[in-house]
């Protein structure tokens, strides 16, 4: 791994960190899973997966640790696995840049609840209680999740694109 991409890693991991942070008062209302998603199609699928976990494990630093965090490493890998593999290739053949951009926003949101469900059912399962339990206490904060990512994507989109118009 080169410098430059270890410094690309580590500031893109701090600025989500910072994010994370910044957001800590509003439970599932952050721009992290919008930045992740569209990490994972501006990078190299591992550079956004160490993104990812570099973000989770120093944030729980700060916001507690347990064996969530792991949860939340999964749930996210899942996450972006999905996204690059299977949801952006899907809307890229849209013709329409406005038509592609709510399909991705909508999508991006879809990523949230799962995001939920997973981690939902991981708890469930660890804990031994009820599936449904978790699933149905989760409606509001995986809502609270998908809402803001379909939000926050288009903003970071549009961050993101101009940097790269600035770096080349």
């Amino acid at each position: 791994m080169n410098t430059r991409r270890l410094a690309q890693i580590a500031l893109l991991s701090a600025l989500s960190v910072a994010l994370r942070y910044a957001f800590g008062a509003f439970p599932n209302i952050k721009p992290i899973t919008a930045i992740f998603l569209v990490l994972s199609i501006t990078l190299v699928l591992a550079d956004s997966l160490m993104v990812m976990a570099l973000t989770m494990v120093v944030t729980s630093f700060i916001f507690g640790f347990g064996p969530w965090v792991l949860w939340q490493l999964l749930a996210y890998g899942v996450v972006l696995f999905l996204w690059k593999m299977l949801c952006y290739p899907l809307t890229k053949s849209l013709k329409s840049a406005t038509i592609r951009g709510v399909a991705q926003s909508v999508l991006a949101g879809l990523m949230g609840i799962l995001y939920g469900l997973v981690i939902d059912s991981v708890s469930a399962l660890f804990y031994q209680m009820p599936i449904w339990a978790y699933l149905l206490n989760g409606i509001s904060f995986n809502l609270a999740h998908a809402i803001s990512t379909a939000l926050f994507y288009p903003i970071i989109v549009t961050i993101f694109a101009r940097l790269e118009q600035l770096t080349h």
